[in-house]
Order: structure tokens, then C-alpha cells, then sequence
């Protein structure tokens, strides 16, 4: 029987997603809608020609066949009544020909350089073709040799006269280069029978919508340099795709827009015009960037771009990228809605996210389909999707889980404040391992132990790999003040990091203890800990109970403020994130675990350095499952600086690339181990930390790509792409503040301290788990926690090393970007945001080095609300004891 409350939520979130969805496909269908152009030229009067087809590349293969010179004229018929050669050498010398067979007038190019045995070929030539076939009408001597300064005015002159003298006179004969030399080569024009003009704007920087008026006023300062020679227009036209030229955006509108409405006016004006050019040519990539390839008419497979009357349509690609931007953002919204814990607010916001995604994705896909394949666009966009796919699915993924924390409230799978079974009591043995830990500290965290309100538990004390009796003696006179439940046991010399301490500690377990609960030296934890949490393992399928961590020391430095605020937003999304789908990941203080449970698994592994999150896994895999507690009932310390905070943070990235090594048959497809959401929980987590990783492997190659670029004619990195990830960064780092703020109740001060000290941490998380990929092992560093700090050495070389190259990089994309593009000023930005984080890390490192200033005095208690959210909940007398 359907649940009609259920069928309403369902249309209501359904709603929510079709109404985000539709604005996105407004905008779509609003970017993508037909451009009108009135102008409708019919024809064009001839174009310039270089033989089609994406394979072809005259600097490999410049010998072209006959038959595919003829499908090109085929093709240049259908629209223009003539073509421009270049050259009357090799396969452009059997244009001519071929072009008048299909009816088309020839402008014959020769073509002119400091090679003067060349330069007789082709006058020769051109005079032989001039004499033999019907269809030259004009002959081009020379092709913007005076720009290229290879030959004078006068040189240039002399030839234009020798191919006049050698040449039927109903033939014209002159010159062609850009309006800046014509206007200087007096002898050239007075020899010629024309003035031929290149006004190409979008070489000049022009907008699209001044193209028209600047190439006007070009061909009037021309007439003024030579009044009454009739004019040539012997290039014309606009790139349809690639980067910008200062304020010059090349896109098949504006390149059609200018052909069709110059071709009009010229018609009506009475101008001869030459359209650079026919076909895309591929090749040119190398030798004028991403524009080159996209000035034809027709693109490299001899189609139109558009038409020549009626309004023009967006690009195919950008229509699929339409398609893909909608698709896929209407796909990770109903993924996230519907999946679980979820409301209209966060459909709503879920689903705009997801479109946002969608969006940056079917950008680039536009921006990819709108290119040629080559090698470069392979590398970049390849390389780019990679990058920005794992990017924006990290980015995504956070977002969606804070979002959902805000505006669905506490996971229901949290444990209740109240136990459901209070009068469970089953014997806890707690377990404190301490590694060279002060006594002063571990005095407090057992002084805390002894104050518990729990009928049945014992403490057992193991002080392991330390000789020094300063460290040792006064922990073991205090657990004999504390009374028999506290054993105190000292191993000068143990095995397994912490997970030996761990397994010795169990062999001295009392055989009675049901529960072991595992507590790190520096934690203080709250009298009724066990009365809270251990009634939870009434419910034998329970394994593993966890609270959340928290540190009483944060009020002692801005430093510590802020590393404490950064732990508290994984407890209070995160875990329950976790909780939901069982990808639990167990930390090593503050938990319970089922003794028999643990016994059956094989208890703590002594290979790994995160012996908490591995002893979970196994557990888990064994059929139990964890509980979590959203309390906060226990506070231990902050790492004593910016150094132990790296420290930690690089064992347990090493520790989780361990665990992914021991497990990873777990994870395969047909492994039942653990379920699918517990996969893709575990992996999706992990992600988080490899993303850095991959982040810093990018930036490396951003660097050796900026700076090889400087020599070598290197892919533009793309526009979508880089701006994509741009996005990806600032969603990820508002997501961050946003759990920070809101869901975990710091002020906004410790939020941006916490978001920063957290970004200072991602290149140490990157070569944590780079370096797990290539050693299985690693040393265990205890962090270092309450001690009276001195300064430190500078912990952060690969960050300064980093950082610098990095801004050295962003400062050259920009000095080498006269021009303006826009994809060089992103790509700036890129690396300067990828600089960012590794500057605060020499930030926070050069603090370590300053000397200490004296802790702040610690903050009143306030009492306790009741039903105030945990993650605002004060600390209480007896926890900071």
C-alpha cells in the first residue's frame, strides 16, 4: 500500500529539481539561440584556398592529389565564384586548372621571399599558367612580403613589373599585404594595376561588433595614400573558434556575422574581396595558435559553419554541451535527493549545485567539440577533463554533504542523548597507550577516568618505548593512588607502533570485560561516558561505538583555535555521513569496541600506522556494524604547533594508503565484504585526500608547462577547463567555511582560520599519499601534544619551493600575455590559487619558529543547554578537570 506522505514528498522534491533544472535549461536554450544576421551576400566572390582534409599539413605532405584538389573546388563551388592560390609551385600550381574547369575565377598567388632562386620559379611559372589556362583573372605577386620585411619596396616593384610585362593585359596584376605597408609602398602600387589590402580586425584586437566600421576606416586610409588605384581586398575575414586577441573573441556568429555583412557591402559598393578562407586548416595550430585552424568557411571536412542567409545556429557542440550540462545535472540531482535524508531545502540547493556541475562540465564539452583533434588539444583537454572531473566530484560531494547536514539536521542513524537501553552495564576495560607523553597530561586524562559514573570498568595504563623513569614513575604512583581499578604496566621496548601497545595492553585485559574502549593519553573524558555509551552494545550487531573529538586547549593560541575548529566539521558532517552508509571510519580515542568482535577479527594489526581506521574495516567487514554519538564527551589536546599538526595529518593520510593496500580486494566489485555504500563511502573520503595529490602532481606540470611554453609552441590551456576548476577550488573552500560556520558553530574567525590552517595542510596530504603509493611502511611519529613549546625549525620546504615556482609561473603567464587572453589571465589565476594554500603552510611554519608567547587564561565554564547542538556545547567541569 503507497504511503500518500511519502508520494508527496517525492513529487515535491521532483518539483524542486525540474524548477532548478528549467532555469538551467533557460539559460542554455537563451546562450544557444539562433543569431540573426540580415545581411545575405548570396555568394562570396572568391576565397582563399589551401588544401582541405585533418591529416593534411603541407609542412609533411605538400604533394596534394588531383582528386582531392578537385572535391575541394567542388565544395568552394557551391558557395564562391572564385579562389586565391599562394603559390605556383607543387599542388597549389595545379589549382588553376582545376578551379576553371569547375567555373571559379583565379587569383593566382606568387609567392615571394629572400630565396631569389625560388622567386624565379615562380615568376616563371606564374607566366606560364597566366598564358595557358582561361581562368586567372588576377595574379597576387608577392603574399605580405613587406611586412615580413623579406623584400624592399623597390625589389618588390621590380617584380610586379616583370609579371605585368609577361602577361596577357586583361590579367591584373599588383600586390597584396596588410593596410600599414600598403599605404608606404608607393613604387609597388604605381607598378601595380591594383592595390591589394589585408584588413583582418580580429588581428588588430577589434571586437566583433567595431569589425565592420575599423575595416571601412582602413580601406578609406588607403584610398587617401593612393587615390584613384582601384582596390583589392585580399583578405578579409574572422576566426571562428580559439583564443581572444585582446578585446577580439573569435565564435562562429561574429565569424559569420562579419564575412556575410562584408561581402554585402563590398557587393553593393562594387569592391573586389578575398574571404580568408575557404577550409579550416588544422595544421596551422603551430604557427598562429588556436584561432589558425578556424578561419575557413567551411570546416576541414569540406561543411559549412553556417549559412550564407537566415539566422545562424549555435554550434553543434554547443548544443551538445546543452545536452550533457542537463543531463548530467539533472542526474546528480535526483542521485542526491533521492538517495537519502533529504528535504526540499536541500533538493533545491543540492540540485542547483548538481546544475552548476552540469554546467561547467557541458561548457567544456562545448569548448572541446569546438576544437580539432590534435596531439595538444588531446593532452590539454584530456589532462583537463581528468583533473576536472575528480575536481569537481570532490567539490561536489562536499557541498552536498554540508548541505545536507544544514538543512536536514543530525543524521537519525546519531545515537539518541538517552540511552534506549540504560540498564545495560557491561564491563569496560579502557585502554590509555602512552608513548613519551608528560605525566602532568596523562594525570589529568586518568583523574578524569576516576571520576567516572560506571559501576563496572577498570583502567589498564601501558607506558610503552620510553626508559626514561621521570615519564614513567609518576604515572604509575598516581594508579596506585587511583585505586585497583587502574593497571599500570611499562614496556621499555615494544613492537607495532601503538598497535603493539594496543594488543599488550589486551593481555592484560580482565577476562570479564565485554567492551574495550580505547582513550588517548591526552583525554579528559565526561563522568558519564560510559553510562551514555555503553548500554549501545545491548544490540549484538553493534561493534564499534564512537564520539566525536574535541580539544580543550584551542583558547591557548589563534594556532590552536584554529586546528580545533578544522578537526570539529568532519565529526559533525563527515562521521554522520559515514554513519549512514557504514563507511565508518574509526579513530583511536573516544571509542568502544566489542571485545568478542575484535577477538574474532584478529584484534589491532601491528603492519599499519592507522590501526584504529583498519581495526573498523575489519570489523565491519564481519557483519557488525558502528554506532556514533554526536556528544562531545571528551576533549584531549591540539598538537603543540604548525609541525605536529603536519605530522599527524601525514600519518593518517599514510595510514589510510596502508589500509587501501591491505584491503583493496574488499573493494573490488564482486567482493561482498562490504557493501556498495561502504565503498563508495570509504573511496569517496579517500578521494578527498588523492585529489590533493593529484593537485599537486598538476601543479608540478603547470609549472614545466608555463615556462616550456616560452620556447616551444605548446596547447593554450582551455578556458572551460581552467575555469572549472577555478570554480571547483572556491566551491570546495566555501563548502569548508560553510560546515565550519554552521554546522559545527565555530565564529566566523575560527571558521577562516580553520579553512586556512586546513588548506595549509594539502600539499603534506599530497606526498603522504604519493609516498604511500611507493612504500608500504612507515615510521609511527607520535604527536607531539601539551608541552611547553619552543621554537621549532622551519617545517615547510616543499611549500616555499612550491609556492615559489608557483607564483613565478603565474607572474610569467601574465608579462607573456600582452595580448589579453583570457585563457593565459585564468590560467595566472589558476596558479596563483594553487600558491595560496602552500603559502599559508610557510606562514604557519614560520610562526613555529617565532617564540612562544604565553597560552591565554582559559574561558569560564558555562553551563550546559539542554538540547543545544553538540558541536556548541560548552565544556563541563568534570571534562576539563
Amino acid at each position: 500500500m503507497s504511503n500518500p506522505k511519502r508520494s508527496i514528498r517525492s513529487a515535491a522534491l521532483a518539483a524542486a529539481m525540474l524548477a532548478v533544472t528549467a532555469g538551467h535549461a533557460s539559460f542554455w536554450s537563451w546562450r544557444n539561440a539562433p543569431t540573426p544576421v540580415d545581411a545575405q551576400p548570396g555568394r562570396i566572390e572568391s576565397v582563399s584556398y589551401s588544401p582541405s582534409g585533418r591529416d593534411y599539413d603541407p609542412n609533411h605532405s605538400p604533394v596534394v592529389d588531383e582528386t582531392e584538389i578537385d572535391k575541394d573546388m567542388t565544395a568552394i563551388a557551391g558557395f564562391a565564384d572564385g579562389v586565391r592560390t599562394y603559390s605556383t609551385l607543387g599542388s597549389q600550381g595545379e589549382v588553376p586548372a582545376i578551379a576553371a574547369k569547375h567555373g571559379l575565377d583565379v587569383s593566382l598567388g606568387v609567392w615571394l621571399s629572400k630565396d631569389m632562386a625560388r622567386n624565379e620559379q615562380e615568376v616563371t611559372r606564374a607566366i606560364t599558367l597566366a598564358k595557358t589556362v582561361r581562368g586567372i583573372t588576377r595574379i597576387v605577386v608577392g603574399n605580405e612580403t613587406l611586412l615580413r620585411a623579406e623584400l624592399t619596396d623597390s625589389q618588390l616593384a621590380g617584380y610586379v613589373k616583370r609579371v605585368r610585362a609577361g602577361v596577357p593585359k586583361h590579367i591584373k596584376v599588383g600586390t597584396a599585404d596588410v593596410w600599414s605597408e600598403i599605404v608606404k609602398a608607393n613604387e609597388t602600387i604605381k607598378a601595380s594595376d591594383y592595390m591589394g589590402v589585408h584588413v583582418l580586425p580580429y588581428w588588430e584586437g577589434v571586437p566583433a561588433d567595431k569589425a565592420l566600421t575599423w575595416i571601412r576606416d582602413r580601406l578609406d586610409t588607403v584610398r587617401k595614400a593612393h587615390p584613384g588605384k582601384p582596390l583589392f581586398v585580399g583578405e578579409v575575414g574572422w576566426p571562428s573558434g580559439g583564443e581572444n586577441f585582446h578585446d577580439a573573441y573569435a565564435t562562429p556568429q561574429s565569424q559569420a556575422f562579419i564575412v556575410r555583412n562584408f561581402a554585402a557591402e563590398a557587393g553593393m559598393l562594387g569592391i573586389d574581396y578575398n574571404v580568408v578562407e575557404a577550409f579550416d586548416g588544422i595544421w596551422k595550430s603551430t604557427i598562429e595558435g588556436s584561432p589558425g585552424p578556424t578561419w575557413g568557411v567551411l570546416d576541414a571536412d569540406r561543411a559549412p559553419k553556417w549559412p550564407l542567409a537566415g539566422d545562424v545556429p549555435a554550434p553543434y557542440g554547443d548544443r551538445v554541451g546543452a545536452a550533457v550540462a542537463l543531463g548530467l545535472g539533472l542526474a546528480l540531482s535526483a542521485f542526491v535527493a533521492f538517495r537519502r535524508r533529504t528535504g526540499l531545502g536541500y533538493a533545491l540547493v543540492a540540485s542547483a549545485g548538481a546544475n552548476i556541475i552540469g554546467f561547467g562540465v557541458g561548457s567544456a564539452v562545448a569548448g572541446a567539440y569546438g576544437e580539432y583533434l590534435t596531439f595538444g588539444a588531446a593532452t590539454t583537454w584530456g589532462s583537463a577533463f581528468a583533473l576536472g572531473a575528480l575536481m569537481m566530484g570532490v567539490a561536489f560531494a562536499d557541498l552536498t554533504d554540508v548541505v545536507r547536514r544544514l538543512f536536514t539536521g543530525r543524521a537519525p542513524e546519531l545515537l539518541p542523548r538517552v540511552p534506549a537501553v540504560p540498564e545495560h552495564k557491561p564491563m569496560v576495560s579502557i585502554h590509555v597507550a602512552a608513548c613519551r607523553e608528560q605525566p602532568d597530561v596523562l594525570a589529568a586524562t586518568l583523574t578524569s577516568l576516576a571520576r567516572l559514573d560506571y559501576p563496572n570498568y577498570e583502567v589498564v595504563v601501558l607506558i610503552n618505548n620510553t626508559e626514561d623513569e621521570e615519564l614513567v614513575r609518576p604515572v604509575e604512583e598516581l594508579c596506585a593512588e587511583l585505586g585497583p581499578k587502574f593497571k599500570f604496566h611499562w614496556y621499555k621496548k615494544i613492537s607495532g607502533f601503538k598497535a603493539g601497545a594496543l594488543n599488550a595492553a589486551l593481555r592484560h585485559t580482565d577476562p570479564a570485560a565485554e567492551i574495550v574502549a580505547v582513550l588517548d593519553a591526552d583525554y579528559t573524558v565526561s563522568p558519564d561516558w560510559l553510562n551514555k555509551l555503553a548500554p549501545t552494545f545491548a544490540d549484538p550487531s553493534v561493534g564499534i561505538v564512537q564520539a566525536p573529538q574535541e580539544h580543550r586547549d584551542g583558547y591557548e593560541t589563534p594556532l590552536k583555535a584554529a586546528m580545533t575548529a578544522e578537526y570539529r566539521p568532519f565529526f559533525d558532517v563527515g562521521m554522520q555521513e559515514g554513519l549512514a552508509t557504514q563507511a565508518f571510519i574509526c579513530h583511536g580515542t573516544m571509542i568502544m569496541l566489542r571485545r568478542s568482535a575484535m577477538e574474532q577479527v584478529g584484534g589491532w594489526s601491528e603492519e599499519g600506522i592507522c590501526e584504529d581506521t583498519e581495526l573498523g574495516i575489519r570489523i565491519l567487514s564481519a557483519g557488525y556494524r558502528a554506532a556514533y554519538t554526536d556528544e562531545r564527551l571528551g576533549e584531549g589536546l591540539a598538537p603543540d604547533n604548525f609541525m605536529q599538526f603536519r605530522k599527524q595529518r601525514d600519518r593518517w593520510v599514510f595510514g589510510s594508503t596502508q589500509i587501501l593496500r591491505a584491503h583493496w580486494r574488499k573493494f573490488l566489485p564482486g567482493s561482498t565484504a562490504l557493501t556498495t555504500g561502504q565503498k563508495v563511502g570509504y573511496l569517496t573520503n579517500w578521494a578527498r585526500w588523492w585529489s590533493d595529490a593529484v593537485g599537486v602532481i598538476a601543479a608540478g606540470a603547470a609549472i614545466v608547462w608555463t615556462f616550456a611554453s616560452l620556447v616551444l609552441p605548446l596547447h593554450l590551456p582551455p578556458v572551460q577547463a581552467t575555469a572549472a576548476v577555478l570554480g571547483a577550488l572556491v566551491l570546495r573552500a566555501g563548502s569548508s567555511l560553510l560546515a565550519s560556520r554552521y554546522a559545527s558553530g565555530n565564529s566566523w574567525k575560527e571558521s577562516i582560520g580553520a579553512c586556512a590552517v586546513g588548506m595549509a595542510l594539502s600539499t603534506t596530504v599530497a606526498m603522504a599519499a604519493l609516498r604511500g603509493v611507493i612504500r608500504k611502511r612507515d615510521a609511527f611519529r607520535v604527536t607531539a601534544k601539551g608541552g611547553k613549546r619552543a621554537p621549532s625549525r622551519f617545517c615547510a620546504k616543499p611549500e616555499a619551493y612550491l609556492s615559489g615556482a608557483l607564483l613565478a609561473a603565474s607572474a610569467t603567464a601574465a608579462l607573456v600575455n600582452p595580448l589579453g587572453t583570457l585563457s593565459l589571465e585564468l590560467w595566472s589565476a589558476l596558479l596563483f590559487a594553487m600558491a595560496v594554500p602552500n603559502l599559508m603552510a610557510v606562514g604557519f611554519a614560520i610562526g613555529d619558529m617565532l617564540p612562544a608567547r604565553a597560552p591565554r587564561p582559559a574561558p569560564l565554564p558555562v553551563p550546559q543547554t539542554v538540547g543545544q547542538p553538540a558541536a556548541q556545547q560548552p565544556a563541563r567541569d568534570a571534562v576539563t578537570a
